[in-house]
């Protein structure tokens, strides 16, 4: 089975106040207090100065109390992982596009490619042992989960070779030994093009992508590379953030070669990420029989 997985400022007239009841929490108020803050101090260094800024926030990968995109390096834990992400958003500047015309797609974290990784963190039967191919990995998030929950290897790839050099910079980083060994890489791939596709050795075993539904005129040249690099007996996972750009058409032509064998709402995924609408779709090549 797939897993799921104030103070109060009282007027000086009142001279002799009631006595206010204890507040005192009960002892599994307490446990149940001290296990939800878990306490991160997160230290960053103001622009210029040089000068340290100091916070005491309870941890959370979705933290409300940080503009994550901005930070240059960005810790989340995965399953009991520290991971350290390196993110670019600060160095890009206006004229800066990528390839497909969108502002830094790759430059930082998104909330789809995390609620993916815990997905793989609490559903490690998935990639155990297995090779795994992220289309559109961006910063390589997703390959470094799928290498520290036991892929055989993990092969990130995506278009612009700035992103890719992230990428590689990520995955020696956090899975350094597969690394190494060649097992864990940041390779180009252009959606549509059987011989990129076939460059990269498939069929592999699982495919992982997030949020890489955005625009609608490479819908269908990365269902074509999806269909390149897979066979009957691999599986597709994508997790997927619906932000009205004509998601349901993508979904449409997905359908036409690959069946659903599953998909995750946000109530099932990580609950620091349901109010991010995210997604997970667990998908097969369509077989005769279908």
């Amino acid at each position: 089975m797939l897993g799921q997985g104030r103070s109060i400022e009282l007027s000086p007239s009142l001279a002799s106040p009631s006595p206010l009841p204890s507040l005192k929490p009960s002892r599994a108020a307490q446990a149940g207090i001290k296990a939800a803050l878990a306490l991160v101090l997160l230290v960053g260094m103001a622009a210029g100065g040089g000068a340290t800024t100091t916070a005491l926030v309870p941890f959370s990968n979705a933290n409300p109390y940080a503009d994550a995109f901005k930070l240059t390096e960005r810790r989340l834990l995965l399953g009991g992982h520290t991971v350290v992400v390196r993110q670019s958003w600060e160095e890009r500047s206006e004229e800066d596009l990528e390839p497909t015309g969108m502002k830094w797609t790759g430059a930082a974290v998104w909330d789809a490619a995390i609620v993916l990784s815990e997905f793989l963190a609490s559903n490690t039967h998935l990639i155990q042992r297995k090779r795994v191919l992220e289309v559109g990995a961006g910063l390589a998030l997703v390959s470094v989960a799928a290498g520290l929950f036991g892929a055989e290897s993990v092969t990130a790839t995506d278009y612009s070779d700035l992103v890719l050099e992230l990428a590689r910079h990520n995955l020696e980083k956090n899975v350094p030994e597969m690394a190494g060994a060649g097992n864990a890489s940041a390779l180009p791939l252009m959606w549509g093009s059987q011989e990129a596709a076939s460059a990269l050795g498939p069929p592999f075993d699982v495919v992982v992508g997030s949020d890489v539904i955005y625009r609608e005129d490479v819908f269908k040249p990365l269902i074509d590379t999806l269909d390149m690099v897979t066979s009957a007996d691999s599986i597709v996972i994508l997790a997927h953030k619906p932000r009205g750009l004509s998601e349901e058409k993508f979904f449409f032509w997905l359908r036409k070669k690959f069946v659903v064998l599953h998909q995750h709402e946000p109530a099932d995924l990580h609950k620091s990420f349901v109010t991010a609408g995210v997604r997970v779709h667990i998908l097969r090549k369509k077989q005769s029989f279908d």
